[in-house]
């Protein structure tokens, strides 16, 4: 047994995603396209739902920094923001569950669009998902550097930081994107993953499964 070592062969998320996880996706993206064609259709409601600092601090709308996440100016917005917003919403709530996605992740989305629009004049107004689907990634990338030790920590993360680079920074820049926010929400979804690691770590390393390999001399 002295050149024997043990080799991590599988991890949590080695693991098939929970069942309704394709379920929880499609109908968290058709939430947010209802509310976005309501708004299409009724203007009035984009002041309603929208949130800016004015509206939220000055007349203490807080509930505006959660639905003003669901509010998108077109068709092309809603586009950019629902296939990210799908694919970590599947991922997160499958191999997560129900408390990080959609309970922590509504609620550091909210959180977001707070200090976001703190760094913005008072009443200009944050609409969309985008800072939402920076915080899921920052999470989801963070949480797979953490987990997946079934491969080398390089490896990890330079397979966390490719995905980043082409997935999360844009090829030009728009004068209509708040990208403050995006920087925002990716920041608090890697210190929440960090966070959720070290309370949740005996339970995820006791899913990992182990083989015997003969050492290299």
């Amino acid at each position: 047994m002295e050149n024997m070592e043990f080799r991590i062969k599988s991890t949590l998320l080695s693991q098939k995603p929970r069942e309704e996880s394709l379920v929880i996706a499609l109908f968290s993206v058709m939430v947010l396209l209802s509310v976005s064609l309501l708004c299409w259709r009724d203007p009035s409601l984009l002041n309603l739902l929208a949130a800016s600092q004015h509206q939220v601090v000055g007349e203490q709308e807080y509930w505006r920094l959660l639905t003003t996440t669901a509010i998108h100016a077109d068709l092309t917005h809603f586009l950019s923001n629902s296939l990210l917003f799908a694919f970590f919403s599947f991922l997160l709530y499958g191999y997560f569950g129900f408390w990080v996605f959609p309970v922590a992740v509504l609620a550091l989305g909210s959180l977001t669009n707070y200090l976001s629009i703190l760094t913005y004049p008072e009443n200009t107004q944050l609409i969309g998902a985008s800072g939402l689907v920076y915080l899921m990634a920052g999470f989801w990338l963070t949480a797979y550097v953490l987990v997946e030790r079934s491969h080398p920590l390089k490896r990890r993360i330079l397979v966390a930081m490719g995905i980043a680079l082409i997935v999360l920074f844009p090829s030009s820049l728009s004068p209509g994107v708040s990208y403050r926010t995006h920087a925002i929400g990716c920041a608090i979804g890697v210190i929440a993953a960090l966070g959720y690691f070290q309370a949740r770590k005996e339970q995820i390393r006791s899913l990992e499964t182990f083989q015997i390999e003969e050492a290299d001399e």
